[in-house]
């Protein structure tokens, strides 16, 4: 074909098909491949099928044939559920039928070992034989088009009844997971109209359906359970395409294990663990994240009400004082700010509300209500029409008597305005809960879903509206030459067998792309050190240079506030002999005699390339204090100027760098064009540097700029 993910593949002939043949279909509608034929039929899918399976002539009813070419018609879909070692012969076929694809639920591919990896491997050439089948498995549990009653699948969740259609479509990388959390996502109300488990991903992947469903003009929420981004670039693809269509993406994104994080060679590699960079990539580009499967069909079902609210101003309205503070908490807890009501609103609350409710915010109705149930409405309306308010979330418990006329008034509300109305409901009856959910009002069961939901479709919206201004990130024009001239040197290095700079070669990578340095020279013996340190001035500091030695500090090669000539050249001994008794075969080219910078705040700027997102960058407060407190912001690179200045200012150490206590600020218009400089190289070096530490960056007073006094970088 071939497929490629992060390009919109037209799919409609897996999940819109008109013909679907089903090889190795078993006449037992309760064996796994007998079940997709009994739920097309049973679900009254209108195209053609055609069973192959030569041991029958009819199957399920429907004539059998003895293999593809016995079909007469074309065919847009193909069920196989044969062996593995039958299935790329079965593709094979089909490829020189014109099968434009095929489900292929068979297991015993990559996902034992070896053996299947090559068993894959046949499948994915035989699949780009002719003009291509495209695949969704192996090893999956198939795939539904709901509207047009395509079920290759034997999901179980099937056995229930057709699902209930909606503008949803959900993408799992998990075939039982996928099946239970499809039947749950039922159960919470939430309805799709498409729903796939990828399998082994063998030439469609995660990405494809993802960008496939987000085109489709009838889907405005994708759903999705992640387990890992094989495609970094075409995952970045769907999500600045889901942003320019103003689709919701949500991720249920596990394998959250840092273990492997401390093996990493760097303090940035210990940090930007691959779970970080993923919540980063998520953020950065507008994915909504999902933490529990609870989470995930609350987000879906607050996506799919269509209302975006334009402003962060949340009123709570509620029949429990105690439920009204818990709900409060969990506003401040999420970044949702509650104003209170205008004192125009306030005064027509007071008109409506028992004498001991409340028209603050949170706006307590007080048990009253059982008894004048109308006091909901009124009170609601009054709310609605404050523009303090964008986001309306009730409260109610119970309300047996009362609960379909609440329930009534509730729809009325949301369909009379453009601001979002969510309500919480503990204890809630059927008959209610049936009237909101066939209504598309998201409805929670406990006090703080609500709040989650909500606060979730609030930092959507915002990143939406941002990002119709949002500045361009533009990767910085590095000069060819400079450029050229660095991918030379460390491809020298990296053919040389060494992996990691020296601080002096990292410096002068540094230098090179307009990074400010401390002034310093190498010494080659007691001697010269003192000569440098004069030329210098004192005070300076005096480090080993080894490519052998990472991690000076611990092998007693670094010195500080050297203040004489004499001092300098005892520095360099007794630098020397701790290195070498640190490890004996190590090469050292030197001692850097550096100047020793006064004052400012350290922070460290790092880098780390994901295998599967690219080149991600941190900030942080640098020396001790980075794997002390693990106060770090981090973003995928390139970053711009305004995301640098993020980046600065969510840190909870920026008040050190503002001027904390009387100290002065730093100079932080530089520290942003360094961060933004470093991450336009990192993407430059991309194919050099696994990751880097820069640290300590020393941030100065405003005016006198920052500089680099260590550098650690790390070659692929």
């Amino acid at each position: 074909m071939p497929i490629r993910a992060g390009k919109a593949i037209d799919l409609d002939f897996m999940f819109k098909s008109h013909s679907i043949a089903i090889i190795g279909v078993s006449n037992d509608a309760n064996k796994l491949s007998g079940r997709p034929l009994k739920f097309l039929l049973e679900y009254g899918y209108q195209g053609n099928i055609y069973p192959i399976n030569p041991k029958y002539e009819q199957v399920q009813g429907l004539k059998s044939y003895a293999d593809l070419d016995s079909v007469p018609g074309d065919i847009d879909l193909a069920i196989i559920s044969l062996p593995a070692a039958s299935v790329s012969d079965a593709v094979r076929t089909c490829a020189k039928r014109g099968v434009k694809a095929a489900v292929i639920f068979s297991a015993g591919f990559a996902e034992i070992g070896d053996k299947g990896e090559k068993l894959q491997a046949e499948l994915r050439a035989a699949a780009a034989e002719g003009d291509g089948v495209a695949i969704c498995g192996p090893n999956c549990a198939g795939l539904m088009g709901i509207p047009q009653r395509v079920i290759a699948s034997f999901n179980s969740a099937l056995d229930r009844g057709i699902p209930k259609a909606g503008d949803a479509a959900f993408v799992a990388q998990s075939g039982a997971l996928g099946t239970y959390m499809f039947a749950a996502a039922q159960d919470a109300g939430v309805g799709f109209d498409y729903w796939v488990s990828t399998g082994n991903e063998v030439n469609l992947g995660f990405a494809d359906y993802v960008l496939y469903f987000i085109n489709d003009k009838n889907v405005q929420t994708v759903m999705t359970y992640m387990e890992d981004a094989r495609d970094g670039e075409a995952l970045r693809t769907c999500a600045r395409e889901a942003a320019r269509l103003r689709k919701p993406i949500i991720v249920l994104k596990v394998g959250t294990s840092e273990a492997g994080a401390q093996a990493a060679s760097s303090h940035t590699g210990a940090l930007a663990g691959s779970d970080k960079v993923y919540s980063a990539f998520f953020k950065q580009e507008g994915i909504i994240r999902a933490h529990t499967v609870e989470e995930l069909f609350d987000y879906g079902s607050i996506c799919t009400s269509r209302k975006r609210p334009n402003g962060n101003g949340t009123a709570l309205m509620t029949i429990s004082g105690g439920a009204g503070i818990l709900m409060a908490d969990n506003c401040e807890e999420n970044g949702l700010r509650m104003p209170e009501p205008s004192l125009y609103s306030q005064e027509r609350l007071a008109h409506i509300l028992p004498p001991f409710g409340s028209a603050k915010n949170p706006i307590d109705l007080t048990a009253e209500l059982v008894s004048r149930p109308d006091m909901l409405r009124e009170a609601a309306e009054v709310i609605l029409a404050d523009d303090n308010f964008q986001s309306l979330i009730i409260f109610v418990g119970l309300q047996i008597h009362t609960a379909k006329k609440l329930a009534n008034d509730i729809v009325k509300l949301a369909g009379n305005t453009a601001k979002l109305v969510v309500v919480n409901w503990m204890a809630i009856p059927q008959d209610a809960l049936q009237i909101l959910r066939q209504n598309n009002i998201p409805v929670f069961t406990d006090p703080t879903r609500g709040v989650k939901a909500v606060a979730a479709i609030v930092n959507y919206t915002e990143f939406i509206n941002k990002q119709q201004n949002r500045l361009s990130v533009q990767i910085k024009e590095f000069d060819a030459t400079i450029s050229e001239d660095v991918q030379g040197r460390l491809g020298a290095i990296r053919s040389s067998g060494r992996k990691t700079l020296t601080e002096i070669e990292g410096k002068q990578i540094l230098q090179a792309y307009g990074i400010e340095v401390a002034k310093g020279e190498i010494a080659t013996s007691a001697h010269n050190a003192a000569e440098i340190a004069e030329k210098i001035g004192f005070p300076v500091v005096m480090k080993v240079v080894s490519q052998d030695i990472a991690h000076k500090t611990e092998a007693g090669g670094v010195k500080l506030r050297i203040n004489s000539p004499a001092e300098a050249e005892e520095a360099y001994l007794e630098i020397m002999d701790s290195c070498q008794k640190y490890s004996a075969n190590a090469s050292i080219a030197g001692i850097l005699v550096e100047e020793m910078v006064v004052g400012g705040v350290e922070t460290i700027i790092g880098g780390k390339t994901d295998n599967r997102l690219g080149p991600a960058i941190t900030f942080g407060l640098g020396g001790i204090f980075v794997e002390l407190l693990k106060d770090f912001s981090l973003r995928l690179a390139p970053i711009n100027t305004e995301e640098s200045e993020d980046m600065i200012k969510e840190i909870k150490g920026f008040k050190m760098l503002a001027g904390y206590r009387g100290e002065s600020p730093k100079d932080i218009e530089v520290l942003v064009q360094t961060l933004t400089k470093l991450s336009a190289m990192f993407v430059d070096l991309q194919e050099y540097i696994a990751e880097f530490d820069i640290n300590p960056l020393v941030a100065m007073d405003e005016g006198r700029g920052v500089k680099v006094l260590d550098a650690l970088i790390i070659l692929k």
